[in-house]
């Protein structure tokens, strides 16, 4: 009878040991190495309480074609207007609590839409005169800044989560166009007059009101694989104004004038769905799929209030997450654009850095 007692505690004690050692990797102690080298698949949504994360993302988009009004897809290259799109983020985010993030954001872009050159050939019996449009269409600047806050479940994240975003885009930015930069060029050959005029529009970045944004995700994992969904609205908080250039040409020189104009901005929500596989504790593969849309909204032309097309875009967005020291990851996604309507369809690459630390804790 000892025997078998004895050999019952044995394996009791052995069972203990064996669910410490197995729970350890699951929910391993809390040190601040732990935490910032904890693998997608075992961390929540939001931040670490006292974590802080700074992130920096580039984003290059080749613009080689886009969706109709049909949906139908257009090659931009065979009528002389590709582009391409330089956009650059930074933001910063702070876990308040173990459930409530704050964060700050805001970005850069660069753009420029060149369209076919048309040229009108004008001729007599003695002479002939061409000219030659070209037209550039330029978006740069800073964007708003967007403040929000975040909160999730009060639990600790095993295998499921969900947390819920409000925010603020704050009209920060220069969102009134500058004055178009126009030139005009011309040359006087013996029987012909050559012009070229240089249509140059120098388009901002920024909404010019107060846009709300709403969001939702969840996240759940099993094993080494999880599933994430998230669903986002923005919506503007007024109508605004805003300012439209025109110009006329006369003995070759320009001159401008600038009328005013209101507008409501559309609401764009946006659905993205992604699996993700934890190949090691420092190598995450995923794929995304993204919706895009738009409703409502008008803008004014010539007093009267038009309704904004209604956009749309699917995108299929493979990448992954490298985890280079315990502080320091870097994501990589490209973007496939699968369908569409009244929306450009680029094929883009986006990298983001990221950096985090605990400053407060040893």
């Amino acid at each position: 009878m000892k025997n078998v007692s004895a050999l019952l505690l044995i394996i009791l004690l052995s069972l203990s040991l064996s669910y410490d050692a197995a729970g350890q990797k699951v929910t391993p102690e809390r040190d601040k190495y732990v935490l910032l080298t904890m693998p997608y698949n075992q961390r929540p949504l939001n931040l670490y309480r006292g974590q802080v994360q700074a992130n920096a993302g580039y984003k290059f988009a080749v613009r080689a074609q886009s969706f109709n009004a049909d949906g139908d897809l257009v090659y931009l290259k065979n009528y002389g207007t590709g582009s391409v799109y330089h956009y650059y983020f930074v933001n910063l985010r702070y876990g308040l609590t173990s459930f409530i993030e704050l964060g700050a954001e805001t970005n850069f872009l660069r753009r420029g839409i060149r369209e076919a050159s048309v040229t009108v050939v004008s001729t007599t019996l003695t002479s002939a005169e061409r000219i030659t449009v070209n037209k550039l269409t330029e978006s740069r600047g800073m964007g708003d800044i967007f403040l929000y806050t975040a909160l999730r479940l009060p639990v600790q994240y095993k295998w499921f989560d969900i947390d819920i975003t409000g925010g603020i885009f704050l009209p920060t930015s220069g969102y009134e166009p500058e004055i178009p930069s126009n030139t005009i060029t011309s040359a006087s050959l013996a029987s012909e007059n050559t012009s070229t005029i240089n249509l140059h529009y120098n388009n901002t970045n920024g909404y010019g009101v107060p846009v709300y944004l709403l969001a939702t995700a969840s996240k759940i994992s099993y094993k080494d694989f999880t599933v994430e969904a998230e669903w986002t609205m923005r919506t503007p908080g007024k109508e605004g104004q805003n300012i439209r250039w025109e110009e006329t040409l006369a003995e070759k020189s320009f001159s401008y004038y600038n009328q005013l104009y209101s507008y409501l901005l559309s609401d764009i929500y946006t659905f993205d769905f992604s699996l993700h596989y934890q190949a090691t504790g420092w190598f995450n593969l995923s794929l995304n799929g993204s919706f895009f849309r738009t409703k409502g909204g008008w803008t004014e032309y010539w007093g009267n209030k038009y309704r904004n097309p209604e956009k749309k875009l699917i995108n299929l967005e493979p990448g992954f997450e490298l985890q280079i020291s315990p502080g320091l990851k870097i994501c990589q996604l490209a973007g496939f654009p699968l369908s569409g309507k009244n929306n450009d369809a680029p094929f883009y690459m986006f990298t983001t850095l990221s950096y985090s630390i605990f400053p407060f804790m040893r």
